[in-house]
């Protein structure tokens, strides 16, 4: 059994450390630290994919896939953060999230957009699943969602977006949330 100075380290050993994060709304560059490195190169982070908008008046877009977890990096080489929009017209998927952890001596992760719309017109406002099938892990076109992130828009005709506000959720007639990256470690 591993205890948490095991993921993440202090230079020098015995533990603890100053938690740090970077957090990414649109594209950029996440550049690992010497201190990051030397206390292990171990980040977290959490990867979400922008959100499907829906077809018509009687649909709601997909959530974007939700992906966390953990990385180890051995470099301070910059690492490229893709941010995927939300889906902007009728149908529209969303964009892939990804990080090039892999410059840094990591593996790269994507976050795949939302993509499978929920139909609800002929159902009353059950927001049945329209066959199609979604992003993966976690996309929020079942009903899934990761503290709030990649929820789907189960409105249907009502026309309200669900949980619209929050990163990487997918609508009904309007521009769907883009995703998101965090990217947490100690040093």
């Amino acid at each position: 059994m591993s205890s948490f100075s095991d993921f993440f380290p202090a230079a020098g050993g015995g533990g603890g450390g100053i938690p740090k994060y970077q957090e990414f709304t649109s594209s950029g560059t996440f550049t690992p630290t010497q201190g990051l490195i030397d206390a292990g190169g171990r980040v977290a982070f959490i990867i979400v994919g922008g959100g499907q908008r829906g077809g018509f008046d009687a649909s709601g877009g997909a959530g974007g896939a939700v992906r966390f977890g953990y990385a180890t990096l051995t470099s301070t080489t910059g690492c490229a953060v893709t941010i995927g929009a939300g889906g902007a017209t009728s149908r529209a998927v969303g964009g892939n999230t990804t990080v090039a952890f892999s410059s840094a001596g990591g593996t790269d992760v994507t976050a795949a957009g939302g993509n499978g719309e929920r139909f609800s017109a002929h159902f009353g406002n059950m927001g049945s699943n329209s066959g199609r099938e979604a992003s993966a892990p976690f996309s929020g076109v079942l009903g899934y969602s990761v503290g709030g992130y990649g929820s789907n828009d189960s409105s249907g005709a009502n026309g309200k977006q669900t949980n619209y506000d929050n990163y990487g959720s997918g609508s009904n007639s309007t521009t769907a949330a883009s995703g998101f990256v965090r990217i947490t470690w100690f040093e």
